[in-house]
Formats: structure tokens, sequence, C-alpha cells
């Protein structure tokens, strides 16, 4: 976890510095952006988790509202599955086999983005620097159902939490758009009376297209 608090403050800094300049170096009447990104992290829990969901995959939308500020979407999917055993009664016996949970959460998060522009549209560096609140469909399904089984353990939920992010784009050849980035999750789940705790670290990498 230590390391990814550096990597956080490092991008932190590291936008710090390119934002000042760019607001010393960058006209007005800069033209404003929009992009679409696509991208995929590795999560890793906080410490106090057990539970922790593989992924996200997501897509980005955004664009600028005014030079350095903009505003993006991303929409994104996290899994993960938990064995147990199950018994199924044939002929008065009861007879066990493996069945599994799957852990799902459909997440919705708007940020409000800063992200600096160095360079020309050719290719430019923009360091990011997001914050919003984070939307989850989050839920519980059980293999058993796929055979037209009932299970005690289904459940879904509606959830409200925060997300945080810092990272680097970069624009290459005009329209190309690829980027690194960490994001910290704050999200818990109630779910059959038990409270899941899914916040975490991410780090990942994004690829797209900006015009």
């Amino acid at each position: 976890m230590k390391v990814f608090m550096k990597i956080s403050f490092i991008m932190a800094a590291v936008f710090a510095v390119s934002f000042n300049y760019a607001y010393a170096q960058e006209s007005k009447s800069r033209s404003n952006d929009s992009w679409f990104l696509a991208g995929y992290s590795y999560t890793f829990p906080d410490s106090g988790a057990m539970e922790g969901l593989q992924g996200p995959a997501t897509i980005t939308i955004g664009g600028d509202l005014w030079r350095f500020i903009g505003l993006e979407l991303t929409l994104g999917g996290r899994w993960d599955t938990q064995n147990y055993t199950s018994s199924s009664n044939i002929g008065g016996i009861n007879i066990p086999y493996e069945a599994t949970n799957i852990l799902w959460s459909f997440d919705m998060k708007p940020y409000l983005i800063l992200q600096p522009k160095l360079g020309v549209d050719m290719i430019s560096l923009r360091p990011y620097f997001g914050i919003g609140p984070s939307f989850h469909f989050t839920g519980i399904n059980s293999t058993e159902e796929f055979l037209g089984k009932s299970s005690k353990d289904s459940a879904s939920s509606f959830d409200v939490g925060v997300s945080v992010k810092a990272g680097l784009r970069l624009q290459a050849i005009k329209f190309l758009f690829v980027g690194v980035g960490t994001e910290y999750l704050y999200h818990q789940a109630k779910l059959n009376n038990k409270t899941y705790n899914f916040s975490g670290w991410t780090v990942g990498a994004e690829v797209g297209f900006i015009w």
C-alpha cells in the first residue's frame, strides 16, 4: 500500500509542476478537446478490506469545459468469484458439489478533472487529476441459478462512494490518446445484511482517441 501512496504522491507532484508551467505558457484561446478511452486496471484492496474485485475494465468519455477544467464519465465493471460447497438431493441422497458465487459491480464515476496541456496538438503531455462521486450497482449471483435453483446468497444493492484519480496522458499523431494512472476508490456495499468493503487502489492503462 505504501508503494501506491508514493506513486500517487509523485503523480500529484508532476501534475502540480506541469499545471503551473502550462498555466504560464498556454494561450487563453486554447480550443476545447473531447476524448474517448478504453482501459483496464489492476486492483489492490485496502489492508482492512477482506474482499477485492478484479478489474476494472473501463470506458471513459470526457471533454474540456474551460482551459484546464473538464468533465469525464467513466463506466466500468468489476468482478470476483467465491467457491462454496452445495448439495443436491437425488433419490433421497444428498450429493455435494462445488458451486460459485459471482460478485460483481457496475460502476458509474463522473469526475471534475484538471488536465493541463504541455505541447501542441500533434504531440502533447497531459497530466491529470480528477475527483468525484461514484455510483455502483453491486450484487452477488450463484452459478446454481443457471441450473434453475434458488440461492439464498443472491442479492443486489445500489451504493454511493468517492473516487480520486491522477495520472499522465499522451496525445500523439494528433488523434491518438494513451495514458497511465492510479485511482483510489471508496466503495462499501451491504448485501444479505453483510457489509462488503470493495475500497482500494487501482493502477492501470488506457488507450483511445482525442479530437
